[in-house]
């Protein structure tokens, strides 16, 4: 291989290396409950579901809701991220709490909470995907640092061979 095919090469590899990984839009969360919020997501599975009246207090028409869920197979190498955005705090009207002893997590809220629920769990999922996209770009960057470290230790090599 002599050195003007050596560098044809590298300039036809020289291509941006981050086509593969694009920025998805979030998804349109307006209109979706918590659960249709989670459900699209990808990132968890919902286990079950319970909703709770309070027949005894008409009068205060609330509606108790109540979403299992655990984070996805892809996503277990997240978890200690999202175990420490949730123990962070919530926002007002909003309970995520991690169930250690059975793997999974539950979202508690009233019905009347939701818009702060649906801000909270976009909040949450976005700064999760953010952060997995990040690691992805710095993986390949540095794939891509090592591979144009060798192509110029190819060269060198052709030059004072």
């Amino acid at each position: 291989m002599n050195l003007h095919s050596l560098s044809t090469q590298i300039a036809a590899n020289e291509s941006f290396a981050f086509q593969k990984i694009t920025k998805k839009e979030g998804a349109n969360t307006k209109g979706l409950n918590p659960l249709e919020i989670m459900e699209s997501c990808g990132m968890v599975n919902v286990l079950e579901t319970a909703s709770f009246n309070f027949p005894n207090f008409p009068e205060a028409k609330k509606s108790f809701q109540v979403i299992y869920f655990e984070l996805s197979e892809e996503f277990q190498a997240v978890k200690g991220l999202f175990n420490g955005l949730i123990s962070l705090g919530q926002e007002e009207g909003v309970i995520l709490e991690s169930e250690k002893e059975l793997s999974r997590y539950s979202l508690k809220y009233y019905v009347s909470d939701e818009m702060a629920v649906n801000s909270y769990l976009t909040k949450i999922f976005r700064f999760v995907s953010d952060e997995i996209r990040f690691k992805q770009i710095l993986k390949k960057s540095i794939a891509n640092q090592k591979a144009f470290a060798k192509e110029e230790q190819l060269l060198r090599m052709e030059l004072f061979a």
